[in-house]
């Protein structure tokens, strides 16, 4: 029968295990990062055997996300609150519309018409 390459640890103290234990996630952490790298390097050399880099291969070769063409363009609101407040319909819901939400308005009354 095989014998445990692991050391008895049963008698050591909280103070020992918990330097045991970062210990190991430290090397952890090191040996992810040299497969990572490993596994990088080869699959850069198997691009550039077939011509491509690995940016083409992972969809990041033209840039990344297409931006928006109406970037930078002011928006008409397209809610309007009881006080005035307004919201164009992008980006996070402020908090005057959530608060409307949860009293158990619906959001379409707040559109603004035209």
């Amino acid at each position: 029968m095989a014998r445990s390459k692991l050391p008895n640890i049963d008698d050591l103290s909280i103070t020992d295990l918990n330097d045991l234990i970062a210990k190991a996630q430290s090397l952890i952490a090191e040996k992810k990062d040299e497969a990572k790298a490993e596994f990088l390097a080869k699959m850069r050399a198997d691009a550039a055997a077939a011509g491509l880099s690995l940016d083409e291969l992972m969809g990041r070769g033209s840039g990344g996300r297409r931006q928006r063409s109406d970037k930078g363009v002011k928006l008409k609101p397209k809610f309007q609150g009881p006080n005035g407040e307004t919201y164009t319909g992008r980006g996070p819901t402020p908090g005057w519309l959530k608060e409307l939400e949860a009293k158990g308005h619906r959001r379409e009354r707040y559109l603004v018409k035209g």
